[in-house]
């Protein structure tokens, strides 16, 4: 069963149908950061804003004992970035700093099918508003599973297109395959993650 359609037999339906899906887009936010500091700074300071920003993403979570798959990957994601940044000698760095959204975007995409292995990212951010005994249910994990696999193979398109910008660098190439494609694909899922709630939440 899917957050929407759960979060309706909660008693507090406003909050517990908008939070879990905020929480989704908020974790995306270091790893946009990064790939629009990375094309108009250094790759140090991309990498540094997202490392903090990622961290302070996921304080709320750590706090509670409940961290996201999402937002520990974008904390190993960026520190790694970081080490690369202040370690790797020029020619390395300005590689990195070419294709850093392709490689961020194949990191993200690996996260997201990771997370399939043992539990869907999505349904993390779900239990935060769908009540305890719904959890195991199978309509519960078969809504998350589709979910999160949509999202893996929208962040797994993303790769060859940033592949492109970086080989063309140009500016043309940059607004298209760094930006109008990226945001039409994300735009198109995150409508299609609205959809999937709310034909659950009709069929429940």
């Amino acid at each position: 069963m899917s957050t929407t359609s759960l979060s309706d037999r909660s008693a507090d339906h406003g909050r517990a149908d908008r939070g879990p899906e905020i929480r989704i887009y908020l974790a995306f936010v270091p790893w946009v950061m990064f790939g629009l500091i990375a094309k108009h700074s250094t790759l140090k300071a991309a990498a540094v804003a997202a490392l903090i920003g990622a961290v302070m993403i996921a304080l709320p979570s750590l706090s509670a004992r409940r961290p996201k798959v999402l937002e520990i990957g974008a904390i190993l994601a960026f520190a790694g970035f970081t080490m690369v940044a202040f370690a790797a000698d020029p020619s390395t760095g300005e590689w990195v700093g070419r294709y850093a959204r392709a490689i961020a975007a194949a990191l993200l995409a690996l996260v997201a099918f990771g997370s399939l292995v043992v539990e869907p990212f999505t349904a993390q951010y779900a239990r935060e508003s769908v009540p305890r005994q719904f959890w195991s249910s199978p309509r519960f994990t078969q809504i998350n599973r589709q979910l999160t696999l949509m999202w893996a193979l929208v962040f797994t398109v993303m790769v060859p297109a940033h592949l492109i910008a970086g080989s063309l660098d140009t500016p043309q190439a940059n607004l298209i395959f760094n930006w109008a494609i990226p945001v039409v694909l994300i735009v198109w899922a995150a409508k299609r993650t609205s959809a999937i709630s709310a034909r659950d939440a009709q069929e429940a």
